[in-house]
């Protein structure tokens, strides 16, 4: 979910917010075994693969070197396996028409009605309606002896649910979850499932949940997020759940826009997909991207979710539980406590044997007093920097927010990714960028509960770069300059097959925030390319193999459907 268009009721809320200080103690940064403590620069730059991995090295090392296993860290010992790729609607969607998308069989009563899950139980697909299908959803079992209950599934629930369950019902000591407010709907189903799975499995796990304060679409009420997860936990259970949100009290605030699943400090879960059933599971799906790694970079996504933790922890007065914009409360043994939990304790190696540099970079936003906490933005302009023959961005939007009523952006854009993606384009880098129409639908929802476009046009967007393309040294001018920008920049809304519409008429939003460079090194992640302030966090990969893999998987079919609309120039670009 972007920056909100609401945003300006939340400003005149945070002017009453108190004043907050921050945490600042470190974490450990982790090497190429999966130990603490890191590298040498010499060491880890040597088994980098490419240009673009070094250059984000050594523009991390410039800047936020001090930031190093804190808010970034390298490690070299990684595995991508299987089908690491998420991507929702599912790949089988593309190039399909948009009437073929296989829709949930909804339900609220009756003895065929899974209540939880709000879907209606089956035999066959028959059972399920025209667009149905039958599913054994894994993510509806609660203990490790039960079968999985078969539901009229939609196109998402057993690549988004099942996944989410798989992933923490693995865990053996630990799991933390980020993510921008908590789960609904059938999200919360999948959640609780998987954490009384855990209960029964007779298991001591330590699980985190922590999410963004974020008032305008409603407050995090963590106590009440906390029973609900936790609702079919036996008093006996050996698992700790901890729930929390947090918002800093500046203005303009910022709050955690992460979207992190990292088990045991061995495996992780990142990127885009928030964790609301509308949005993801039922018609008018906005589409998303994350991906899954194990290796000892998880272990750094844990330790990202521990700065938050202890921002929030060390943030707790009267007046923020009165208010309820920082809080935490800990179910234990059958109570429910405000104690807030501690750093999570992990394995001393996490290792997977794998060979593949994974950076993880966060940035804390105005959570963090610090000047280089945001190291990500750093990444991100490094990696345009880098490029020598293309850069691929799939995107919401690239310009910022607009104030409602008024039309205003509440920012200006992002210079430094304009300049850059200016730059490469005078280098004769080819840019392609896929973001949402300025009319997407997404959930039958109207645009102040599901704002997936910022209002710029296309145009508006290639008229912006294209102003950053003429103030680059050397740059040509006049009819040269349209040329080189018609030749190297492609701005399109995303697309799934020919339809340019969903049924009801609304186009597709796009919720991905990948770039993707010289098919040599990309970032997937929670991190917007216009400004918004929040805390984030992502994956940069430097691995060609794995670019082939996201390349053939996700952008081709991607760019394929999109680029027919594209503009500036004509949909060969």
């Amino acid at each position: 979910m972007p920056y909100p268009r609401t945003q300006l009721a939340y400003f005149l809320f945070a002017l009453l917010a108190p004043a907050c200080a921050v945490d600042a103690a470190g974490t450990d940064d982790v090497d190429t075994d999966g130990q603490a403590g890191g590298k040498a620069d010499g060491a880890t730059a040597l088994v980098l693969r490419s240009h673009v991995g070094e250059a984000v090295l050594a523009a991390l090392d410039a800047t936020a070197a001090g930031e190093r296993g804190r808010s970034w860290s390298l490690s070299t010992d990684n595995r991508l396996d299987g089908d690491w790729v998420v991507q929702s609607p599912p790949a089988a969607h593309w190039n399909q028409p948009a009437a073929a998308l296989q829709l949930p069989s909804l339900c609220t009563s009756g003895a065929r009605c899974d209540l939880d899950f709000g879907l209606l139980t089956c035999a066959t697909d028959a059972d399920c309606g025209a667009t149905g299908r039958c599913v054994a959803l894994a993510s509806s079992r609660r203990s490790p002896s039960q079968a999985p209950r078969r539901l009229c599934a939609g196109h998402s629930d057993a690549a988004l649910l099942d996944e989410l369950h798989a992933r923490i019902t693995s865990a053996q000591s630990a799991v933390d979850l980020t993510s921008l407010q908590p789960p609904d709907g059938r999200f919360e189903a999948a959640l609780r499932n998987a954490i009384t799975w855990l209960g029964a499995s007779g298991r001591t796990v330590n699980v985190r949940f922590l999410f963004g304060a974020f008032p305008v679409q409603g407050e995090v009420d963590a106590r009440a997020v906390l029973g609900r997860l936790t609702r079919d936990l036996p008093a006996n259970a050996r698992v700790t759940v901890s729930v929390g949100n947090y918002r800093s009290s500046n203005l303009p605030p910022s709050w955690n826009h992460s979207k992190i699943v990292a088990i045991d400090g061995k495996t992780a879960l990142v990127g885009g997909h928030n964790l609301w059933t509308k949005h993801y599971l039922d018609g008018e799906p906005v589409h998303d991207l994350s991906m899954t790694v194990g290796g000892s970079i998880a272990r750094h996504a844990h330790r990202f979710a521990d700065l938050q933790w202890r921002w929030t922890c060390a943030n707790r007065s009267w007046i923020t539980r009165w208010t309820g914009s920082v809080h935490a409360f800990t179910w234990s043994r059958g109570a429910t406590t405000d104690r807030c939990p501690g750093d999570m304790a992990l394995p001393a190696t996490t290792s997977v044997g794998g060979d593949v540099p994974v950076f993880g970079v966060g940035r804390l936003a105005w959570v963090d007093a610090q000047d280089d906490a945001n190291p990500a933005d750093l990444a991100l302009v490094a990696m345009m920097e880098a490029a020598e023959r293309s850069i691929r961005i799939s995107q919401q939007d690239m310009g910022p927010v607009e104030i409602p009523v008024l039309g205003l952006p509440i920012s200006g854009w992002d210079e430094d990714v304009l300049d850059a993606l200016g730059a490469a384009i005078v280098r004769g880098v080819d840019v392609h960028i896929v973001v949402s129409s300025p009319e997407a639908s997404v959930g039958g929802l109207g645009p102040s509960q599901a704002p997936y476009a910022n209002g710029w046009t296309l145009d508006e967007v290639a008229a912006k770069i294209t102003e950053h393309v003429a103030a680059q040294p050397g740059a040509p001018r006049g009819a040269a300059l349209d040329a080189l920008v018609c030749a190297r920049l492609a701005v399109a809304p995303v697309r799934f097959s020919r339809d340019d519409r969903w049924p009801s008429g609304g186009a597709p939003g796009n919720h991905a925030k990948l770039v993707l460079v010289d098919d040599a090194a990309f970032h997937i992640g929670s991190q917007n390319l216009y400004p918004a302030g929040l805390t984030e966090y992502g994956f940069i990969v430097d691995d060609a193999g794995a670019a082939a893999e996201l390349d053939a998987s996700y952008w081709q079919p991607l760019w394929a459907n999109s680029k027919r609309l594209s503009r500036p120039c004509a949909a060969g670009n």
